[in-house]
């Protein structure tokens, strides 16, 4: 790979973390424990410097801490599902993650007469967090969050095709699925619910909103394919492979092209944020009601700070001590693509 320089990619946006980030941290590897997905003190030890529970503490950093709890334990299983599918292509077992994948669809779609859990961690889990999350919600945002449930999982099935292929994507192809296997979508429907914030489809579907939180999954996915292109060797999913391979600019030249492209969609990014009130109130909306929205837009922004910072500094993931030898994983990758991998619990 061409050597490249690390461009600065800190963001221009207030970033807060919650006061009490430990305790969040302590509470998911609990429920990561008693649901099977650390099976052993050193998984254990190596979830700690992984550090979920630091990241997501700086999504809703005034949040009440059982909200703070269930949106950090959404994105343990993300992040633990997101190891599985990188697991799945380089070992071969492409086939095993496609049935899993399925049976947690059937699982979000709410059809799980059929789904056999077998023991899976992965599936305890996911039912878990839909028994904590679902019930007595309003139905259309029900249905919006299985709905943004289902893209990750279909856009990990995406993702791998290219793998294995051995295709890269298209620019445009590229930021769509991309976008859809990074669980922002979902993860801000849940912020969503913290806050008290209620966004009816009506504003959802604007122009300002959609780039709030479309921008938002791109500028932290782009930011991302940075900080983490050391650890992907040929991977044909990450942008700057992408504009490597189509434009033909080389690495160097395709890393300084993402950063600029970042810089761009957080320029959008602001407009919208800025013009957000305004659109509310054209849809007659109370300034009641615009406050928990305008606080989901604080909480996007501190995220997007937060999770770059982490990439940067404040997690093994992207370590290049983690840097795995050719057909091996980062040795924070447990193997739970079995059927029956439920192994012990530490």
């Amino acid at each position: 790979m061409d050597t490249y320089q690390m461009p600065d990619l800190r963001l221009p946006f207030a970033t807060a973390t919650h006061p009490l980030s430990g305790l969040v941290q302590e509470s998911t590897e609990r429920w990561c424990r008693a649901h099977g997905l650390l099976r052993s003190p050193d998984v254990a030890a190596k979830f700690r410097a992984l550090g979920y529970g630091r990241v997501m503490s700086t999504l809703c950093p005034h949040a009440p801490l059982a909200g703070m709890a269930l949106i950090t334990d959404w994105n343990s299983l993300f992040f633990i599902t997101d190891d599985q599918q990188n697991n799945a292509v380089t070992t071969g077992r492409t086939g095993l993650y496609e049935d899993l994948v399925d049976r947690m669809r059937a699982l979000i779609a709410g059809d799980d007469r059929d789904t056999d859990l077998g023991g899976h961690p992965l599936l305890g889990a996911l039912r878990d967090l839909l028994d904590r999350t679902l019930p007595g919600r309003p139905p259309a945002w029900a249905a919006r969050f299985r709905r943004d449930l289902d893209l990750w999982l279909r856009g990990h099935l995406a993702e791998n095709s290219y793998r294995v292929s051995g295709t890269v994507p298209d620019v445009a192809a590229y930021i769509a699925v991309r976008r859809d296997a990074s669980t922002v979508l979902p993860t801000l429907d849940l912020v969503e619910l913290v806050e008290g914030a209620t966004v009816p489809d009506e504003l959802y579907r604007t122009p300002e909103y959609q780039t709030l939180i479309l921008g938002t999954a791109d500028i932290m996915c782009w930011i991302n394919d940075i900080h983490s292109l050391h650890m992907e060797r040929d991977d044909p999913i990450n942008l700057v492979t992408v504009l490597a391979h189509h434009r033909r600019r080389g690495v160097r030249n395709a890393v300084a092209d993402v950063a600029a492209r970042v810089a761009a969609r957080v320029e959008e990014y602001l407009a919208a944020a800025e013009a957000l009130p305004s659109a509310m109130d054209r849809l007659g909306m109370p300034e009641a009601a615009q406050l928990p929205v305008m606080r989901c837009v604080r909480d996007q922004q501190s995220w997007a700070a937060g999770m770059e910072n982490w990439d940067r500094t404040d997690t093994i993931r992207f370590a290049p001590s983690e840097i795995p030898e050719p057909g091996r994983n980062a040795s924070y990758v447990q193997d739970l693509l079995d059927r029956s991998a439920t192994g012990g619990r530490p």
